[in-house]
């Protein structure tokens, strides 16, 4: 008889997973960890971690490869990332910032943290449309990456004074006597505590804690004349709080992490299950305890019985972004890889294009990624992918891998493991190529 669900046992839910005979460290947990902890992963890569065990394989996103997957060393890695970030063709416009994100994503030797930074751009959700600098939005960039898995504390507050959030939010000149309430808003319901934990003279105060602040010639000012200096009583406190104060405030709330929480749990484990606030205060007391350390929940999760559950595969839908880079990492189509221009483009079809989320509150996700029009532009994306053979030959890779005599198994065990039952697989023949073009276009592959 197979264990129960541990969703609503919370003592065993985030108990460390140790691998038994019920439940082995198979090829479908190794697979599971890349489609959610990164962008999946090469077949060397799945059965490298199939041998390393949970502990090392957890420990290797957590902490990065040594080298990218063009075999450039990591810290190098990243310093030409940098530098391809700020190049001339990123300098102006939107296009060459989505461009070379989506290089860095299918080159990262750290995916998780990529995976985290597009969390936070979700989460911080601000569009180029209305920035109009491809500059600010590098630099917010730059910070949700080097504070993806570091302190949320840190970032909360340094996004307060980010000069693409305050362009997009209005908050540009925010004056003593006219406060600006955006903002002071967004801060309590999107980005902190979520809504029904604070009320309307909660924003008003807060937003008079955020006076003089300015943004001239693209960069973050304060100015003292122009901040309110008066007591202010927000969220059951008084005194004459400023920006910094506010946030101190919110991270002090227990609502805090557990709204944080609960979109880790919607990022790593499910957005079908509403978890029960019992489910979620473990998660949620080991990141208030850690100081808002981002690296502690995440690892809690993903070390957990939770997260390896075999009920809790494939309860999110991937998003364009996940779907196109996870699918380039896992065929190994590297050398030379897909135009980034032209896979930005694609993403833009498939309903994301990155830097420019639809509103403050990001991208709706889950079912909403999938409707007649998207799904188009998904198999489309497939077939361009798959009908260039200067880049992508199915049949080689198989054969690379040992898999020549049986294409079609291979591609199931990269690609989909165990999402189709014994009658679907058998029906998954032909050639590599046609093999391949089953499994990417089976709405089973379209679920992280």
């Amino acid at each position: 008889m197979r264990t129960p669900s541990p969703l609503h046992d919370p003592d065993r839910a985030w108990s460390r997973f140790e691998p038994t005979g019920p439940e082995p460290w198979d090829l479908a947990r190794v697979a599971h960890l890349h489609r959610r902890a990164g962008f999946l992963a090469s077949w060397e890569a799945l059965r490298r971690d199939l041998d390393a065990g949970p502990e090392e394989s957890v420990s290797r996103l957590l902490e990065g490869e040594a080298v990218a997957l063009d075999g450039t060393p990591a810290p190098e890695f990243e310093r030409l990332m940098d530098a391809l970030a700020r190049g001339p063709g990123t300098a102006g416009e939107g296009p060459g910032l989505q461009s070379a994100w989506l290089y860095r994503m299918i080159f990262s030797p750290h995916p998780l943290r990529e995976r985290m930074t597009l969390f936070w751009h979700d989460h911080f959700a601000t569009s180029i449309e209305k920035v109009g600098d491809a500059r600010l939005m590098r630099r917010q960039n730059d910070l949700l990456r080097r504070l993806a898995l570091g302190s949320f504390d840190e970032l909360l507050r340094a996004i307060a004074r980010d000069p693409a959030m305050l362009v997009w939010l209005d908050a540009t000149a925010n004056r003593k006597g006219r406060p600006n309430e955006n903002y002071a808003r967004e801060v309590m319901e999107l980005f902190s505590i979520g809504r029904g934990h604070y009320t309307e003279r909660d924003v008003r105060e807060a937003a008079r804690a955020f006076t003089g602040t300015f943004v001239l010639r693209g960069t973050y000012r304060h100015d003292p004349r122009e901040f309110d200096g008066g007591e202010k009583s927000i969220l059951g406190r008084t005194g004459p709080f400023d920006g910094e104060a506010v946030a101190g405030i919110l991270l002090d709330r227990p609502e805090c992490a557990r709204f944080l929480a609960r979109k880790l749990f919607r990022l790593f484990i499910s957005e079908v299950e509403v978890p029960p606030d019992e489910l979620i205060e473990p998660v949620a007391a080991s990141y208030r305890e850690s100081g808002y350390d981002s690296r502690v929940p995440v690892e809690m999760i993903l070390r957990s019985r939770l997260f390896f559950d075999p009920l809790m595969r494939r309860r999110r839908v991937k998003s364009p972004v996940e779907f196109a880079v996870g699918t380039i990492r896992a065929l190994e189509i590297l050398s030379p890889t897909v135009p980034t221009d032209e896979l930005a483009r694609a993403c833009g079809r498939m309903g994301q294009s990155l830097f420019a989320p639809p509103s403050v509150a990001g991208w709706d996700g889950g079912p909403a990624w999938i409707n007649t029009t998207t799904t188009l532009a998904r198999s489309n994306a497939v077939l361009a992918l798959l009908g260039d053979a200067r880049r992508f030959d199915p049949e080689s890779l198989a054969a690379r891998h040992g898999s020549s005599g049986d294409p079609a198994a291979f591609f199931v065990d990269l690609l989909a493991q165990d999402a189709f039952d014994r009658d679907v697989r058998a029906r998954i023949r032909g050639s590599a190529r046609e093999a391949a073009l089953l499994v990417l276009t089976a709405p089973e592959y379209q679920l992280a």
